[in-house]
């Protein structure tokens, strides 16, 4: 993933940006997370959290419904659909974590999200995530934090964190290949899109604004050119 991205051959390898936008993101998480150990306030490390769950939960759902859903009798397009669940377990096992503290509650938005990968059967992403959410909720919302629970934090964020890398990079190397041979362009565009817009969000473009915020101006360039490309394809449903 720590490769430059100068082009874009074909649509699909957009996933590319998205993916180094997840390590950004992701690695800002973990930071926020180790410095923590050291005590102080946990908020903008739940506010980061929050919003890394909720990417990587709409993320994993859109692929497993536009991307790898169409790549029939395809074993390594089923094996990214369980790294997509053992994700949302380590996830939504985080999310469980925050929500066990005085001051409840993860967003709506992120409940809505764990629950739609529950329904696309991606319980074990879902349990993932839950066990960060069960120790932040526990203590986020005291005065003090105990030392312990922020080492846990931190040791249960890093695993969340190489878990999304390992699967990132699987599915560079055996799915995005694929999509190139079996899917054409005009398809790839209509699941590009899907990855980076949400047409039921009341800002559709809460994915593709994140996106390019977190990369340099020209794979900004590159994913505006291809914007302009999506946008004159018909809107296909899952």
């Amino acid at each position: 993933m720590a490769q430059e991205i100068t082009k874009l051959d074909d649509p699909i390898d957009v996933m590319y940006l998205m993916h180094a936008a997840f390590e950004a993101l992701s690695q800002r998480v973990e930071r926020l997370a180790a410095e923590g150990q050291d005590g102080g306030d946990l908020g903008e490390f739940r506010e980061s959290f929050d919003f890394w769950v909720k990417q990587l939960l709409y993320h994993a759902t859109t692929e497993d419904t536009y991307m790898t859903a169409p790549l029939v009798n395809c074993q390594p397009a089923r094996e990214s659909e369980a790294e997509h669940a053992e994700l949302a377990e380590q996830g939504t096992e985080l999310i469980a974590y925050l929500d066990k503290g005085d001051e409840a509650g993860i967003s709506d938005s992120i409940r809505t999200a764990v629950l739609a990968l529950e329904e696309a059967e991606h319980k074990e992403l879902a349990g993932r995530l839950e066990e960060v959410e069960e120790l932040l909720k526990k203590e986020i919302g005291r005065d003090k934090v105990l030392a312990r629970t922020r080492r846990h934090l931190y040791q249960r964020v890093m695993a969340l964190r190489v878990l999304e890398f390992d699967h990132f990079e699987n599915e560079e190397a055996f799915v995005l290949s694929l999509v190139r041979e079996r899917i054409a362009e005009e398809q790839q565009l209509g699941m590009v899109r899907h990855l980076l817009i949400d047409d039921e969000a009341e800002n559709p473009r809460w994915i593709i604004d994140w996106v390019a915020e977190e990369l340099a101006p020209a794979q900004r360039n590159l994913l505006a050119s291809l914007e302009s490309r999506f946008s004159e394809v018909p809107i296909a449903s899952g």
